[in-house]
């Protein structure tokens, strides 16, 4: 294992096994569980990677490569504790960006189908904060655009968050595999910049600006008066 991002310390670290990996069975599988324990070089604390293998048991693995994840019938691990996704958006709302940020949370342990779920809450609690509150998610998104607040492009992405969370929230058991849950989280980070990032930087760059004028000193006039050489 080369590296991987620590849940402790939340840095792309190299690990280092610091024993024997184990492959019990799993009662609720055909495959079998491994374990393998690690020490992040950043922050030296252990993690413990995990994850489902054909290996039958823990003798199995003598003649198996110095990974045990390496291993062409192993499949690539878990982590705990997990690594979080170290997201923030600072110009948005505080509960707001507590749900965009366990969205990303959840996806990055790939909880696929609960991002995508908050990504679309977050759309609607979005609406809301800006005052679009009647109507279903559709009509608060097509509101969105036409007072201005959402560009054409936007909208659509907005669009796509909801049809994702739509198909998870209405119990259908559709599947999400994790590429669509990232791109849905994209648009989701997309919909929160239009709303509530650009808008700020905007307003900051606009603010310096005027600092900068009221800081300027006044101009000197060297214009001399009529009859007198000019400075």
């Amino acid at each position: 294992m080369a590296s991987t991002t620590c849940g402790w310390c939340g840095r792309l670290a190299h690990m280092r096994p610091v024993g024997g990996a184990e492959v019990v069975p799993d009662q609720d599988s055909r495959l079998n569980v491994g374990f393998e324990a690690y020490q992040c070089a950043n922050c030296r604390r252990l993690v413990l990677a995990y994850g489902w293998t054909d290996f039958k048991r823990t003798s199995d693995w003598d003649d198996a490569p110095s990974d045990l994840w390496d291993h062409p019938q192993a499949q690539q691990p878990r982590w705990l504790p997990p690594a979080k996704s170290n997201r923030t958006f600072p110009d948005v709302p505080a509960a707001i960006e507590s749900l965009a940020i366990e969205a990303h949370d959840c996806l990055s342990i790939k909880a696929d189908r609960a991002a995508v779920a908050l990504a679309r809450a977050v759309v609607e609690a979005s609406a809301k904060e800006k005052g679009v509150t009647r109507g279903s998610l559709i009509a608060k998104i097509d509101e969105l655009h036409q007072i201005g607040l959402l560009r054409g492009h936007i909208k659509e992405a907005a669009h796509e968050v909801r049809f994702g969370g739509n198909e998870v929230a209405h119990g259908d058991l559709t599947p999400v595999d994790h590429e669509a849950a990232e791109e849905i989280l994209t648009l989701m980070d997309e919909v929160l910049n239009d709303l509530f990032q650009s808008p700020a930087r905007v307003a900051r760059a606009r603010q310096r600006r005027l600092e900068r004028s009221q800081a300027s000193p006044a101009p000197v006039n060297t214009t001399a008066p009529e009859g007198q050489p000019s400075t």
